[in-house]
């Protein structure tokens, strides 16, 4: 098979050569830096490409496959790190001049984690500065580019690991989600993007981070890949209180099995109050192939979800303490979206905090007694397809919304809420615009359930329109 083709498999096809030694993975590693390198002139998807270190790792991996050391599925698969996890030994900016120095002592523990199981690291991908937002025009490295639209925005934080994913540079890469900025890449780059319940997986070495809700996940090519990333990186870290020392499933068992017997909860409001009409037809089609699979369709009302908004003040109050150490000695590197976005939280009074905590908890109670009665919620998971990168607004429900820096919340409003409940959610491509950009579903499950997530992606990833689509430059 030529090197180039590889890199259009998935985790899922790959591992069993890999494993039989049909596949090496020096080979596979070399072919992902040689298209790395090709593609990032037209994707600017990496600030940091590992050349030495990834072909170090792919011959340590190789040298274990010759002893009979096999780590498991991601053995010799190569993959992308978002630039705010921690690499010891590599820098870590954090996509901001504030950090263009930094260079870690350790690896995250997610990162030490897809290590162990053989994982290869090709580089540090590209991000919005801060991971605070939902485009990835970073103002220091470079806008990334979407694969299927050069023009368009990958979506954000992680549109790197997004933009890479998409285009056959990487078999899986990890992002970080505190309002959709895993789920939202997957979405307009048209892969699978996973926010696992919070506490599933450890935050630890997750730089200039929230307090309250911020999750590593993966962007795959396949359902059954989010599966086996998930796999490696679930666990209790006993140096990370946030994580819960529950069980850790087989992700895999539910992957393919029938669908029949599920319910799905379709919410009546907000979810499908703003959104673009080919969004809404694309989506209303999954629930509708859903039901032909034997899922059970019941409508569901969320009135809570009126007061959404209130959960944005946690967020500002957690951004402005953690970035105080570097708004006082580096105010003029950082760029114009991010300090405005950032400084707005100094103005949060504490009983502005206060009552966005009880909303809080309303909602979280809200999803508990919903989620009693069905199996799993469907949403769009963006309320638009890929903006273009020069946009500054988009036009929706007959007025003009932000997509860029602070108020820019429209793009993110069906993804942020699981950030603050801590709910797992999934997007998988569920077909394309007029433009042919891709576009998202979005699956919500109960806490810690991810299995029943990945039984229902992979249900749909199976009937879905996007099935067997790939963006042309994944080609070159």
């Amino acid at each position: 098979m030529p090197n180039a083709d590889l890199l259009n498999l998935t985790i899922t096809e790959l591992a069993p050569k890999i494993k039989a030694g049909q596949i090496s993975p020096v080979e596979l590693t070399d072919a992902a830096l040689a298209k790395a390198h090709k593609l990032q002139p037209k994707l600017n998807s990496f600030i940091t490409i590992l050349d030495e270190q990834a072909m170090s790792q792919a011959r340590e991996m190789e040298a274990a496959l010759a002893n009979g050391d096999y780590r498991g599925p991601l053995h010799g698969i190569p993959i992308g790190i978002k630039d705010n996890i921690a690499t010891a030994g590599i820098r870590t900016t954090v996509g901001s001049k504030v950090l263009a120095d930094n260079v870690p002592d350790m690896d995250a523990h997610v990162v030490t984690l897809c290590k162990s199981a053989g994982a290869i690291v090709l580089g540090k991908e590209n991000l919005e500065e801060f991971a605070a937002g939902v485009t990835s025009n970073n103002p220091h490295f470079g806008a990334v580019h979407n694969p299927w639209h050069l023009d368009h925005v990958p979506g954000g934080s992680s549109g790197g690991g997004g933009a890479n994913v998409a285009a056959g540079v990487t078999c899986a890469s990890l992002g970080t989600d505190l309002g959709g900025s895993v789920r939202l890449p997957g979405t307009f780059c048209g892969v699978v993007g996973l926010k696992q319940t919070f506490g599933r997986v450890s935050q630890r070495g997750l730089m200039v981070t929230s307090f309250n809700g911020d999750h590593i996940g993966p962007m795959t090519r396949s359902v059954m890949d989010s599966a086996l990333v998930l796999q490696a990186l679930a666990g209790n870290d006993p140096l990370d209180p946030s994580t819960v020392p529950v069980p850790v499933d087989d992700y895999t068992v539910g992957v393919g099995r029938s669908l029949a017997g599920l319910t799905m909860g379709v919410p009546t409001n907000y979810y499908f109050d703003l959104v673009d009409p080919q969004v809404e037809e694309a989506v209303r089609k999954a629930i509708s192939a859903l039901q032909e699979l034997g899922v059970k369709t019941v409508e569901v009302s969320l009135p809570s979800m009126e007061y959404a908004g209130a959960l944005r003040i946690t967020g500002m109050a957690d951004g402005i303490v953690t970035h105080e150490p570097y708004i006082d000695r580096h105010r003029n590197q950082y760029g114009p979206d991010t300090l405005y976005r950032t400084l707005a939280g100094q103005f949060v009074l504490g009983r502005d905090y206060s009552k966005s905590m009880k909303i809080q908890r309303w909602i979280k109670d809200e999803y508990a007694r919903v989620l009693q009665d069905v199996d799993f919620l469907v949403t769009p998971t963006a309320p638009v397809a890929a903006p273009r990168i020069e946009d500054q607004y988009v036009e929706l429900g007959g007025e003009q919304h932000r997509v860029r820096g602070p108020g820019s919340g429209m793009v993110s409003r069906n993804t942020s809420p699981m950030n603050s409940t801590g709910l797992p959610a999934i997007t998988v491509p569920c077909g394309f615009n007029d433009l042919d950009l891709p576009l998202g579903v979005q699956f919500i499950g109960r806490p810690f359930d991810e299995v029943t997530l990945f039984r229902v992606a992979s249900g749909y990833e199976g009937v879905s329109a996007s099935q067997g689509r790939r963006p042309t430059v994944s080609q070159e």
